[in-house]
C-alpha cells in the first residue's frame, strides 16, 4: 500500500449509540478519509472491514498473513486502500454515497473478536440560500412568511437575523428561530427592515 497523503477530516468525536461505541467522522465531498482504531491488540490473526450503506451490507477486505484480498464489486473499490501498520482503512475522494456504518472486526489469537465501529457522514458544502416570500391576511392583520431555500438541504441548521442593511452586518439582531420558515406580522415599523437566513452544516455555511 502507498504512503498516507494529507488527511482532511472535518470532525472526529466519540459517541455512544446502539449499545456500542462509535467513532463519528464527518467529511466533505472529495476529501480523503482514514478510519483508524485508537488502539488494537498485538495478538490479532485476521482483520475484516465491512460497511453498511443504507440497507445494504458490503464486505470491503480481509487482511491476514496470507495477504489482503478485497471485494472487487464494492461500489468504491478503486478508491479504497488498507494500511496494515495501523490497521486503518483509507477512502479517497469520498462522495455522499459512502456515508454509512463501517466496522473493523479483529480476530485474536485466542479465537475471540474485537469490533470497532465508525459512522461516516459525507456532506456537500452548503450553497447560498434563497429566500421566498409569501403573504396572508387574517382578521385584518397581514402576515409575511419567509422561506429559506437551499439545494441538498440535508443535515443543515437554519438561523435568522434582522438588520437595516441588505447585507448581513455584525450588529444585526439574531432571532430565536431555527426553522426554514420565518413567520412575521407586518407593521408600519417594519419598513426598511431586512431579514437574512443562514444555513450551515458541520463543514460549511451559506448566507
Amino acid at each position: 500500500m502507498g504512503a498516507l497523503g494529507p488527511l482532511l477530516l472535518s470532525l472526529l468525536l466519540l459517541l455512544q449509540a446502539g449499545g456500542c461505541q462509535e467513532v463519528k467522522v464527518v467529511a466533505a465531498v472529495g476529501e480523503t478519509v482514514q478510519l483508524q482504531p485508537d488502539t488494537w491488540r498485538l495478538s490479532w490473526v485476521a482483520i475484516n472491514w465491512n460497511v453498511k450503506l443504507r440497507l445494504k451490507r458490503y464486505w470491503i477486505l480481509r487482511h491476514d498473513e496470507k495477504g489482503t484480498p478485497a471485494n472487487p464489486f464494492l461500489p468504491f473499490a478503486d478508491r479504497v486502500s488498507f494500511h496494515p501498520g495501523n490497521l486503518s482503512l483509507q477512502i479517497n475522494s469520498v462522495t455522499e454515497k459512502e456515508s454509512g456504518l463501517y466496522t473493523m472486526d479483529l480476530k485474536l489469537g485466542d479465537g475471540s473478536n474485537v469490533t470497532s465501529y465508525f459512522r461516516l457522514f459525507v456532506l456537500d458544502h452548503v450553497q447560498q440560500p434563497k429566500i421566498k416570500a409569501s403573504t396572508s391576511q387574517e382578521c385584518g392583520w397581514c402576515y409575511l412568511t419567509l422561506s429559506c431555500l437551499v439545494p441538498k438541504a440535508a443535515w443543515v441548521t437554519y438561523s435568522w437575523s434582522r438588520g437595516v442593511s441588505s447585507h448581513p452586518a455584525p450588529e444585526d439582531h439574531w432571532l430565536q428561530e431555527h426553522q426554514a420558515d420565518l413567520q412575521l406580522e407586518i407593521t408600519k415599523s417594519d419598513n426598511n427592515t431586512f431579514y437574512h437566513c443562514n444555513v450551515s452544516n458541520a463543514i460549511s455555511w451559506g448566507m
